[in-house]
């Protein structure tokens, strides 16, 4: 704590930066996890089959529970499936509580 005072940086600050940069993260593994749903194969090349593996590894756990209990969206002889807007609205609702919580809370108290 006082290695963050004397560069005159708050923990406050730490925690909202841990948090925006989780959102973004989380928002662009959801996005690429989108984009690979579009090419339902395996990719050819090992380094790309790699990078879905590792999107599919952390976008999974976010979405399979939404997918679970909310159902797709049937258009004609096609269905949406909701869930990565599901999860990305989930996401900005509870990035914005942990800024609340961190400006009300823990800037208060560790200045």
């Amino acid at each position: 704590m006082f290695l963050l005072q004397a560069f005159d940086y708050s923990v406050a600050n730490l925690l909202l930066s841990v948090v925006n940069y989780a959102y973004w993260i989380l928002f662009a593994f959801i996005i690429a996890s989108i984009l690979f749903s579009w090419f339902p194969g395996y990719p050819s090349s090992s380094f790309m089959q790699a990078v879905y593996d590792a999107v599919r590894a952390v976008a999974n756990p976010i979405l399979m529970p939404i997918r679970e209990r909310v159902p797709m969206l049937q258009l004609g002889g096609f269905g949406i499936d909701l869930s990565p807007i599901i999860a990305i609205f989930g996401l900005v609702i509870a990035s914005r509580l942990l800024e609340i919580i961190i400006e009300q809370f823990v800037r208060p108290i560790t200045g």
